[in-house]
């Protein structure tokens, strides 16, 4: 089953979160990601990215030190998403502090908000293990091979129409060149033995196509 729409696993991770006594809002909670997550603005930032983060979340996590924050933080990362906003990923983070308030200890509703604010991929050092795979599922799409890479940049050009091509691929270009400029693009063993290469192939190669698209 697709995991974003695997209601159980969803449940299941919810409920060992909970604190005693809590409501299990479970269901209401996961269905009302599945509606954000399938918003008409949204392109890239769809609950396919979700299933293919939760696809790579199971591969490693078993290597994580909190993997239920981990997957928590790969549900309400981009669960608030205007193209364009600065303030997505802290308003996602606002978002599930008032759902979880009273329902999930501290410790535990700190680490997610960490988790998701470390998607800004703002280039600052990640010390922190789960982190660095967090930061890394979310950057994943570019080291896929180079069709699907291609289709997702294209996705993202879509979401963002809101802007003229000269602005976002000024943007992008100097977003995904700060990516290369860093010893590592991926941070955590697995991604950068698994995906390294291809993704800054994967650049490379699409540099070259804006080149040639702009002559």
């Amino acid at each position: 089953m697709n995991p974003a729409h695997d209601t159980d696993r969803f449940q299941q991770l919810w409920r060992r979160c909970l604190l005693d006594q809590a409501i299990d809002n479970s269901t209401i909670i996961h269905q009302y990601l599945i509606e954000a997550y399938s918003e008409t603005q949204r392109v890239y930032h769809t609950l396919h990215h979700i299933q293919h983060c939760l696809s790579l979340f199971d591969k490693i996590n078993s290597e994580l030190q909190n993997p239920d924050a981990v997957e928590l933080a790969i549900w309400f990362h981009d669960l608030v998403y205007q193209p364009g906003a600065a303030d997505n990923e802290q308003l996602s983070a606002d978002q599930f502090m008032e759902m979880t308030r009273g329902i999930f200890d501290a410790p535990l509703r700190s680490t997610v908000v960490e988790l998701i604010m470390a998607t800004l991929h703002c280039g600052t050092d990640i010390d922190n293990s789960d982190t660095k795979y967090m930061v890394d599922i979310d950057l994943s799409s570019f080291g896929l091979p180079w069709p699907e890479f291609l289709r997702d940049s294209n996705n993202i050009r879509e979401e963002m129409g809101c802007l003229s091509d000269e602005v976002f691929y000024r943007k992008q270009i100097a977003f995904q060149r700060n990516l290369l400029d860093q010893p590592r693009f991926f941070k955590s063993d697995y991604f950068y033995d698994h995906y390294e290469n291809q993704a800054r192939k994967n650049l490379t190669d699409y540099f070259d196509k804006l080149k040639q698209d702009n002559r």
